[in-house]
């Protein structure tokens, strides 16, 4: 210090300036740089796999919005999906930085052993796989079978068939009919049906299929060509409980050898129970007109059929469940 005044000299404290800390971009690197996450090396790995399965997760991201029900994550999905080369760019170089620095904060492991970790992981993930790959073959078989089982049917062309009558729920009924409610069918008209043959008129008949009912059909009306008046009941029994219950409607056409067929419909079960109930309040008496009857039903791949699904009393199914239980 000058004597006299209370100024410091540069000239005499130069040296004195290079020990005080620096405050910049270089200092904070370099702290960030050598941080470290001071835990058990067990914990670290943990801490590892979290970031891996992270960062997988965030190259999945545009498929996970795009599942979700909320109108903005699917919207953000297409923004994405319009972008994708974009995305994964930044989305790579973001991992890349994130996992850097994941694995330079713990002590106990740096970028190589992350990655021969990482390869070690994977090639004993497709041995294992490989080793199962005849259980796991089956096993995805069994679920695709379940899962699509409906679709399969249909391709195959018996999804209208019925060939095991057993289902679980049965035996909390001892196999009795309590649960089923006998129905009655009525067909007034088809029309608007297509040629099966141009040089010769459709063969009309009608046939049903109905959980565990025997299939039912109509006679054939012989040379109704686009439509016919049909004018025929008949009885099922219908189990309004099971959701699975589909009544399968067949339009077909006779041939000399075998048939063909010309539509079909498909009513669920939640629908034929309002037929059955709009029907019960009609009364027993039926009469084929529009009033009975009401809207048709479309068929595929064109016509129309004008059905009636009514309840009927039958004293066979007056028993209880508790009543069949007790005779089984």
């Amino acid at each position: 210090q000058a004597q006299g005044t209370g100024s410091v000299s540069p000239f005499v404290c130069s040296g004195c300036w290079a020990d005080r800390p620096r405050f910049g971009l270089a200092t904070m690197i370099e702290a960030i740089m050598d941080w470290r996450l001071n835990i058990d090396k067990e914990f670290q790995g943990w801490i590892l796999v979290f970031a891996t399965v992270t960062a997988i997760f965030l190259f999945c991201l545009p498929c996970y919005c795009a599942g979700l029900s909320f109108d903005s994550a699917r919207r953000f999905a297409s923004w994405l999906q319009q972008r994708l080369p974009t995305f994964y760019l930044f989305i790579g170089v973001f991992n890349l930085g994130f996992i850097f620095f994941v694995v330079q904060w713990l002590p106990d492991w740096n970028f190589a052993q992350y990655l021969v970790a990482l390869v070690q992981c994977t090639v004993g993930t497709l041995q294992h796989v490989l080793q199962c790959a005849s259980s796991l073959v089956v096993i995805a078989a069994f679920c695709f079978a379940v899962a699509f089982k409906d679709r399969i049917a249909q391709l195959f062309g018996f999804d209208h068939k019925t060939i095991f009558r057993f289902k679980i729920r049965d035996l909390l009924t001892c196999l009795g009919p309590s649960r089923f409610q006998p129905i009655e069918l009525s067909v007034w008209k088809v029309d608007d049906l297509a040629s099966a043959d141009p040089f010769s008129a459709n063969n009309v008949f009608i046939e049903f299929f109905l959980g565990y009912n025997e299939p039912m059909r109509t006679r054939v009306h012989n040379n109704a060509g686009s439509g016919c008046l049909i004018k025929e009941n008949m009885q099922l029994n219908f189990d309004e409980d099971d959701e699975e219950e589909t009544l399968y409607i067949f339009v077909r056409n006779q041939k000399i050898v075998g048939h063909s067929e010309l539509a079909r419909a498909e009513i669920p079960t939640e629908r034929l129970k309002q037929m059955v109930r709009k029907a019960a309040s009609y009364g027993e008496q039926l009469r084929f007109s529009e009033e009975f009857f009401g809207d048709p039903i479309a068929l595929i791949p064109r016509g129309r059929l004008w059905l009636r699904a009514a309840p009927i009393r039958d004293e066979d199914y007056s028993q209880t469940l508790f009543q069949e239980m007790t005779q089984c």
